[in-house]
Order: C-alpha cells, then sequence, then structure tokens
C-alpha cells in the first residue's frame, strides 16, 4: 500500500450573492466559468489540491451572512474567505429582498395557478412597483443611504473579524464595479451607492488594519475591459465570462502568495 502523505488541500470560501455565481448574461457553454471555478481550475492545473465552497446566494445581503457564519466558517474552517458583498444592497431604494427574491428567485415551482399568478399577478404588480422605484431613485439624494451603508459595513466587519478567530484566514474583500448601462434607466441612483458602498468596503478592511484582510480592486481590470470597448456586465449586474475569468486570475495570484507562506500547506 502507497503511504505517501497527501498534500493538505486549500479551502476556499466563497460568499456573496448572484454576482459570485452568474454570468451575463446566462445560457452560455460549460466554458462560461463564473471566477470561483476559475480559481480552482488555475490551483489545479498548478498540481495544488484546493477543495472550493461556494456559498453564494442570488439576492443575498450581508446581514444574511451572520445567520450561516458557524456552518459555513466555524466548521468549514477555510484557508481563504472570498467576500463578494454590498452591490445588492445598492440595487433597490425601497423594494424588499424578500420581494425581489419572490419575483427572481430560481426556485419557483410550476403548477397552473402558481404560473398564473405569477404572470396575471407577481410580475405586473412588481413592474408597477420597479417604475414607482425608478421615481423615487430620481429624486432620493444619496445622503439618505447613509444609515444602510454603515450597517453594512459593521455588518460585514463583524463576519470579517468572527472569521478571523477560526485559525486567522485570509480574507479578500472585493471591491465594486459600475453596473451595466442596462440598469441605468432603472436605477438612475445605483452609481452614486456603488461608489458609497465601494469607500465603506476600503473603509472596513482600514478599520481591521491586518495584513490578511485585503481589498482586491476591480477597477483597473473594469478600465482595461472598458478601454478595449467591452461592457464588464452587459445584463446591467453580472460579470461576462471573460471578466470573470480576469477576476479569477486575479484572486489566484493573492491566494498563491500567500499560500506560499503558510507551513501547514507544504506547497
Amino acid at each position: 500500500m502507497d503511504r505517501t502523505p497527501l498534500p493538505m488541500p486549500l479551502r476556499i470560501l466563497f460568499k456573496g450573492a448572484s454576482t459570485v455565481i452568474w454570468t451575463s448574461f446566462m445560457k452560455g457553454p460549460r466554458t462560461d466559468l463564473a471566477y470561483p471555478r476559475v480559481v480552482e481550475r488555475n490551483l489545479l492545473r498548478r498540481g495544488l489540491p484546493v477543495r472550493p465552497e461556494v456559498r453564494a446566494v442570488p439576492a443575498e445581503r450581508a446581514r444574511m451572512m451572520l445567520r450561516t457564519w458557524e456552518t459555513e466558517v466555524s466548521q468549514l474552517s477555510p484557508d481563504v474567505i472570498v467576500l463578494h458583498c454590498g452591490h445588492m444592497e445598492t440595487i433597490h431604494v425601497f423594494i424588499p429582498r424578500w420581494l425581489e427574491r419572490h419575483v427572481r428567485g430560481t426556485a419557483d415551482r410550476p403548477g397552473f395557478f402558481r404560473e398564473r399568478y405569477r404572470r396575471r399577478l407577481l410580475d405586473p404588480a412588481f413592474g408597477l412597483l420597479a417604475k414607482l422605484q425608478k421615481q423615487v431613485d430620481l429624486r432620493v439624494p444619496t445622503r439618505y443611504f447613509d444609515r444602510r451603508t454603515r450597517k453594512f459595513g459593521a455588518t460585514l466587519e463583524r463576519y470579517v473579524r468572527r472569521s478571523r478567530t477560526v485559525a486567522s484566514p485570509l480574507v479578500l474583500v472585493i471591491g465594486l464595479v459600475p453596473h451595466g448601462s442596462r440598469w441605468d434607466t432603472w436605477f438612475p441612483g445605483m452609481a452614486a451607492r456603488l461608489e458609497q458602498m465601494d469607500a465603506e468596503l476600503r473603509a472596513l478592511v482600514q478599520r481591521v488594519d491586518h495584513p490578511d484582510v485585503r481589498y482586491v480592486d476591480l477597477m483597473p481590470l473594469y478600465a482595461e475591459h472598458a478601454a478595449r470597448g467591452e461592457e464588464a456586465c452587459p445584463d446591467g449586474g453580472h460579470f461576462t465570462p471573460q471578466f470573470h475569468a480576469d477576476v479569477g486570475d486575479l484572486l489566484t495570484a493573492e491566494v498563491l502568495a500567500w499560500g506560499e507562506q503558510q507551513t501547514h500547506l507544504d506547497w
């Protein structure tokens, strides 16, 4: 029996909303990999064992993350935690998260009454709400979202600090990029809210003030794509497969540089 020791696998936890797992647009070929799978592929190509855990949920907000912390961080004890949060908080002015999930969720069941309810009542009603929200969004100054931004920052900071108590993982906080032009009409105030939320992410990393809690700036990648005439989020809120690939390469470089210093991985 071959008793050659096996290398310790690198555990990576990816957290966030649909930005982590969806491509723009969906229904593409199998080669359309979201960035968690790009990171997995890159590490495997280098002969490095990796065990990714993708716990991203469409329309997920940061305040929901602490509810699953015990089963995702405390029990899994990941080496690396990738947090891609804050995007969902900037989309809607007053439409609640549960209604967004109810309307746009992907777990709806078929049925005679269910399908007619969605087609004849739910979808038209949500469309009217979205139009009303658009008019409100045109008039509400960004400063009215200061409280939402501060609560988001406090929640995510607690998640980061608590996660660092479980064997000191590397925490990568991914920065936000502008939404696609497809959403300009429906969410006229979102651009300013994205800037505000991204500033809060940077401030959060500064408050924690630890070399293993890092802000990952995606704006240089975004600028490169824009210079080539490529929109990073053509459907409005999700990355193209190529942008996912570039984000995955960027994260891989961060993980490799950190992993080479970790004696428990025996790289």
